[in-house]
């Protein structure tokens, strides 16, 4: 008989949920088949069988949290009877529910049971990066395990409807009010280049139309349960905000050269890269001048960290998670990229695994494809400090006692003063700037 316990999954899980069981009690299991899908504060996963036999009675059943180490079933060997003993992990469950609880809040009565599982289950995750302007939407199905294996789900294709342009020609496009749905393409395929876009603006070439707002539904009273996920970052914020004496530094780059040379990469590589890439880059390596910004606070001492892994703020329906890029001062452009990517693979479906959100050293939070101009973002614990990218725009500036038109980006840093002076957390961002207004350096 072998047992299939609630997994730890870092250092500060204590329990998790069973989102649901893809075998029922009693059916034949196979080795490595998955047997159920877990919910911890931070990721799905699915818990496979170790050996074959029968799945025995289920001792916690879906939407039932269970703590670590408490068996959630047993797998029976051929000809072996389930033990009249109940499971720890039953037990444990049923002091819970016997325990006098604090007010939760609960699902509205008129849904049934597979409803609120169904809301439960929602795999839908934007997963933005920071670009320029725009936002990765990652959008997938979760697998149903219990389909047959000949059913698959269709992806939609193409672009969405949307005619191919080259970077240049939209950005062109928006600054001349031209609409690309009226430009004839000459490019290959048909792609809308630049000189089409200037061809069209002499011709007299429809004005971009102004983003329809959708109207939006009737507002409607409802209680939402707290997610383990949601938990943990209430908690996470209190140790932060209370604990950690915040200061704040602002400063304001210019990123005309970065933007050219992002659109110039792009365009020879043909791997579509982000502005927040090159930030990820610019900040890793800027960090090398500056070690004391890549530090912990401790009761007896500061741990000054020999390496440097960034943490990226990512938004998603149930709260923040942060996804490290490890050693981000030692990889390319394109190597972070590819990194970020297939983090958010993983994220869309709560499938990271610790050591893939666990361990950064300082962290980024980029809100610049909302069109925000500039925030405060809180310290990610244990990290002394995190940086808050805001939009990447043109705006009138003054250069050389001349009013012109550049494209900048505000940065603020927020600092652990326990860690980092004011005027350390300074000379960091004036070597950041460097990288960033001369993205030359970020490729050399």
């Amino acid at each position: 008989m072998a047992e299939i316990i609630m997994p730890k999954m870092g250092d500060a899980m204590t329990e998790g949920k069973v989102v649901r069981w893809y075998k029922k009690a009693g059916e034949a299991v196979k080795k490595g088949e998955p047997l159920l899908e877990i919910e911890t504060d931070k990721v799905n996963l699915d818990l496979e069988a170790e050996q074959d036999g029968t799945l025995g009675n289920l001792a916690v059943q879906e939407g039932q949290m269970a703590p670590v180490g408490g068996v959630l079933a047993n797998i029976l060997a051929a000809g072996e009877k389930e033990s009249a003993a109940r499971p720890k992990a039953a037990e444990a469950v049923a002091a819970t529910e016997k325990q006098p609880q604090p007010k939760e809040v609960q699902p509205k009565t008129d849904s049934t049971p597979e409803q609120r599982r169904a809301t439960d289950k929602k795999d839908s995750v934007k997963h933005t990066t920071g670009e320029y302007g725009e936002a990765i939407e990652m959008r997938g199905p979760r697998i149903d395990r219990t389909a047959p294996r000949g059913n698959v789900v269709e992806m939609p294709k193409g672009n969405g409807g949307r005619r191919r342009s080259s970077p240049l020609a939209r950005k062109m496009a928006s600054e001349l009010g031209v609409n690309l749905d009226g430009v004839q393409g000459s490019g290959p395929g048909g792609r809308i280049v630049a000189k089409d876009v200037q061809g069209a603006k002499k011709q007299g070439g429809a004005p971009a139309p102004a983003p329809a707002l959708r109207p939006a539904a009737a507002l409607e009273s409802k209680q939402i349960p707290l997610t383990a996920m949601r938990r943990t970052i209430a908690k996470r914020l209190a140790e932060s905000t209370g604990p950690i004496p915040h200061f704040y530094l602002t400063a304001d780059y210019d990123v005309v050269n970065l933007l050219s040379l992002r659109q110039q990469l792009n365009e020879i590589s043909g791997v579509k890269t982000s502005v927040n890439d090159f930030i990820v880059r610019a900040v890793a390596l800027a960090i090398r001048h500056h070690p004391n910004v890549n530090s912990s606070w401790g009761d007896e001492a500061i741990s000054q960290h020999g390496e440097i892994h960034i943490g990226i703020a990512v938004s998603t329906p149930e709260g923040l998670i942060t996804p490290v890029i490890r050693n981000a001062d030692q990889k390319s452009i394109e190597q972070i990229n590819a990194e970020v990517r297939a983090l958010a693979e993983k994220a869309k479906n709560r499938k990271l695994m610790p050591s893939e959100y666990q361990g950064s050293t300082f962290t980024i939070s980029n809100l610049g494809a909302w069109g925000i101009e500039e925030f405060t973002a809180i310290i990610n614990p244990p990290n002394a400090a995190i940086l808050a990218i805001g939009a990447a725009e043109p705006r009138p500036v003054v250069i050389d006692r001349q009013i012109v038109v550049r494209d900048r980006m505000k940065v603020t840093m927020s600092c652990d003063h326990r860690v980092i002076d004011g005027a350390a957390g300074a000379e960091y961002l004036k070597t950041l700037r460097q990288y960033v207004e001369q993205p030359v350096r970020l490729i050399v």
